[in-house]
């Protein structure tokens, strides 16, 4: 399925349930799209580049190399200090700064890619739409309200101590009734915690990853915009083949 439908479709802690079910256009025979949420919808790398950078500071550590910094935005929260090659006995010491640091530049430095919101909207109409991401659920909730995409999502999953990507998925599949699914993402983690959940999924070419990254990808679009029809019809796909 994978090679046929990517070469057809190229050519171009607790969930926040942020709205009731009841207000959004949700029900059985409603494909689900589940987002990631850095690098997919959200351009969030000087966000994390000031968080990182703000933490060392208050450390009292010499600044770091921006692709350094930028290298933690993505991967588990708490990888982010040994990527930073913090000390052991510091490590929780730089995740809580790191957190006030960043949660202080939310408002400064978060935004989404061009075209995200408009690409919502229209999705919106025609399937449920979801969040599963790695990020901290206060990150999540502080961006999505910054952004007045409240509205948008009937279930976001953030960060679960000791859950990977696969396992915050799933439990969005189990939560939300849907026909047919699919996930979209900007990173080869969450073109395979798709394929672990049974799932195709869409690689977003605009994201932080590079060209090795998708070529696990059911399908790749380079631009917001074509994430409606490319989503659909991959979780059209996925309901066919149950």
């Amino acid at each position: 399925m994978r090679e046929s439908l990517s070469s057809e479709v190229r050519g171009g802690a607790s969930p926040l349930n942020f709205a009731e079910p009841s207000v959004l256009t949700m029900n059985a025979s409603s494909p689900l799209i589940i987002f990631d949420w850095d690098g997919t919808l959200a351009d969030s790398m000087d966000m994390c580049v000031a968080g990182v950078a703000g933490a060392l500071e208050r450390m009292g550590l010499p600044p770091a190399p921006r692709e350094r910094m930028m290298a933690c935005n993505g991967p588990l929260y708490e990888d982010s200090a040994e990527i930073m090659g913090i000390e052991s006995h510091r490590r929780a010491e730089f995740l809580r700064l790191r957190t006030e640091c960043e949660d202080a530049a939310i408002p400064t430095h978060q935004k989404l890619f061009p075209g995200v919101r408009e690409m919502l909207r229209t999705l919106k109409e025609q399937a449920t739409l979801a969040i599963a991401s790695n990020g901290r659920p206060e990150y999540l909730q502080a961006s999505l309200t910054l952004m007045r995409l409240e509205d948008v999502f009937a279930d976001v999953q953030g960060r679960c101590p000791g859950k990977v990507k696969t396992e915050l998925i799933q439990m969005l599949l189990t939560r939300l009734p849907h026909r047919g699914a699919c996930v979209v993402g900007d990173a080869l983690g969450d073109l395979r915690a798709a394929h672990a959940c049974g799932l195709p999924a869409l690689f977003v070419g605009y994201g932080y990853h590079g060209a090795e990254d998708w070529k696990e990808a059911d399908a790749v679009v380079e631009e917001p915009k074509e994430i409606p029809a490319a989503a659909i019809a991959l979780a059209l796909t996925e309901r066919r083949l149950n």
